[in-house]
């Protein structure tokens, strides 16, 4: 890609490298869940434990959407690798389902443009609507709305039947050997994850405060490494470099930093990105 007098030879990540690291990361949110369950870690710090690992799945989740999707692992293992997940709700959303409305997102949110916050042809704007409390209450029943939005809009496919099939019984069985009470903190845990994943990254970060080009520069560093550390660094550059992420879909979030800086150098050459609201 070539911005303003400067070349970046940039690829987007290989699909089946973010299966793998998605797999790996899932060891130990498996770990964290089950050692809560047999009682050797109380629930203060298994939601912290949780949060960390869950939201760097996340966002990684998310990254994997814009890979390169020629390199890819055997089909039956990149299946399992998009299918395991904590299921905490028998409706939980599979993962070509997400993907499709995430692709339908960057088209309502790219450069030049307003975000078009219209949930038939972007659903995932629906975390956006209706200013901050509004938003933050569908971003907490997330995973409820887009079932209500999925039925309204005939969207319920076969993939979600399956992955009910697949999980319903794991759930039973979890509730069965370690009660309700632990389940319900996996569930909170979950929701804790899912709400503030979706209220940062949908609401949050498209805001005019947030949403352009050289915003990591306003952000003191001290903070920066704090929400790494919680965060991790992939979803800590995808926050603070958004307005790269969503002109540029295809790049890394390794190498959003540096995109920056050059489009920084470059002003005159990089694309209007407009916010959610103005």
């Amino acid at each position: 890609m070539r911005i303003g007098t400067q070349e970046l030879p940039i690829e987007p990540e290989a699909k089946s490298a973010l299966d793998i690291e998605l797999l790996l990361l899932h060891i130990p949110l498996f770990i964290t869940v089950f050692v809560y369950a047999f009682d050797y870690l109380n629930w203060p710090l298994f939601f912290l434990l949780f949060y960390m690992v869950e939201m760097r799945i996340f966002i990684g989740n998310h990254d994997r959407f814009h890979t390169d999707m020629h390199k890819r692992l055997p089909r039956w293992l990149e299946a399992f690798s998009e299918n395991l997940a904590v299921c905490v709700t028998p409706w939980d959303e599979p993962y070509d389902s997400i993907r499709n409305k995430h692709i339908k997102h960057h088209a309502t949110h790219g450069p030049g443009k307003f975000a078009v916050l219209d949930t038939a042809r972007d659903p995932h704007g629906v975390y956006e609507l209706g200013g901050f409390w509004r938003s933050l209450l569908y971003c907490l029943f997330y995973e409820e709305v887009q079932l209500f939005m999925d039925w309204r809009n005939n969207n319920i496919g076969k993939p979600r039947l399956i992955r009910l099939l697949v999980y319903l019984p794991l759930q039973i069985l979890f509730l069965l050997l370690f009660g309700w009470q632990k389940y319900l903190g996996v569930f909170l845990a979950m929701r804790l994850v899912g709400a503030t994943a979706w209220f940062v990254f949908s609401w949050g970060i498209h805001q005019p405060q947030i949403y352009y080009f050289g915003f990591a520069k306003k952000i003191a560093k001290p903070l920066r490494w704090g929400f790494a550390l919680v965060n991790g660094k992939r979803v800590t550059e995808d926050v603070l470099h958004h307005a790269v992420h969503h002109a540029w879909p295809g790049i890394p979030a390794s190498r959003l930093h540096e995109v920056d800086t050059v489009v920084m150098r470059h002003k005159e050459a990089a694309p209007e990105m407009l916010p959610t609201t103005r």
